[in-house]
């Protein structure tokens, strides 16, 4: 597979969104997303290892390259699945592979329960569930998420004086990354902006979705899947543990499960090659 990407641009209705493009036409289609504040560059290492695939790695909405929801929007998962469609149909795929790292991970879950024709295997990697709440947390949950939203409506992110300090801003924080690999997300989200440099998002993303789904809804998206799935977690995952997470084993009809060494971005941190050989074994995979 060639070591560098195409990029193209996605003109869906209202939204234009960018991606980097791994492999070549007629290979295996595969649509990869990254997660929460991330960008295409989260596959930078994984997608040129997965030999015998074409990989369009997105930008989702709001991140990297890709162009901001309008004013009276917001990020809820459900709105990215809808993409997710727009962006195959665009392609001219009507049956692909899903990987998702993360939130990612969790919007190709969704993808796969809702148009479940459309997916032939699904590769989940740290992640896979939507964060939940229960029905009675709704109502104060929607007065949160529209409050966060008005607040953060206009805004721009945090300017660094340095670009090294920005980079180091991105290797802190409850999912931090090694320099290198913020080194490779920063190609593109990282601007230079008066003052310094700027790590470039909306910052709505930041706001609490207005509405989580119950674990139960949760439960019934993942029965509906009806594609194979591969679930990796990294043995020093953040989530691994969380108690809708220890039913991934169970929630799906056919599913493997496996860990591997690393933290939560285990494929942009030196455990990529590892991933990538178990992630072609699962697709090569009859079942």
């Amino acid at each position: 597979m060639s070591a560098v990407p195409r990029e193209r641009r996605f003109e869906l209705p209202g939204l234009t969104l960018a991606a980097e493009i791994w492999g070549s036409p007629g290979e295996r289609p595969v649509i990869a997303s990254h997660g929460w504040l991330d960008n295409a560059g989260s596959f930078a290492l994984l997608a040129p290892r997965l030999a015998g695939c074409e990989v369009v790695a997105l930008d989702l909405a709001g991140h990297g390259f890709s162009g901001f929801r309008s004013p009276d929007s917001s990020y809820n998962v459900w709105q990215d699945v809808g993409d997710l469609l727009d962006v195959a149909d665009e392609v001219g795929w009507q049956r692909c592979t899903l990987v998702g790292h993360s939130r990612g991970a969790a919007i190709s879950m969704l993808f796969a329960a809702t148009f479940p024709e459309r997916v032939d295997k699904l590769v989940l990697l740290e992640g896979g569930l939507p964060i939940t709440a229960e029905a009675d947390e709704a109502p104060a949950g929607l007065a949160q998420a529209l409050r966060e939203t008005r607040a953060l409506r206009g805004k721009s992110g945090r300017v660094f004086a340095t670009r090294a300090t920005a980079i180091a801003e991105r290797t802190a924080g409850f999912t931090k990354v090694t320099p290198a690999a913020a080194e490779l997300l920063a190609r593109r989200s990282l601007r230079e902006v008066p003052g310094g440099f700027q790590w470039h998002a909306d910052q709505r993303l930041k706001a609490q979705s207005e509405f989580r789904l119950t674990p139960d809804h949760v439960r019934a998206f993942a029965r509906r899947v009806t594609a194979p799935v591969l679930v990796l977690f990294a043995t020093q995952s953040p989530f691994v543990d969380r108690p809708l997470f220890r039913e991934m084993g169970t929630l799906f009809a056919n599913v493997d499960v496996d860990r591997v060494p690393g933290g939560h971005h285990f494929h942009l941190e030196g455990s990529e090659a590892a991933i990538a050989a178990r992630i072609l074994r699962f697709l090569d995979s009859p079942r």
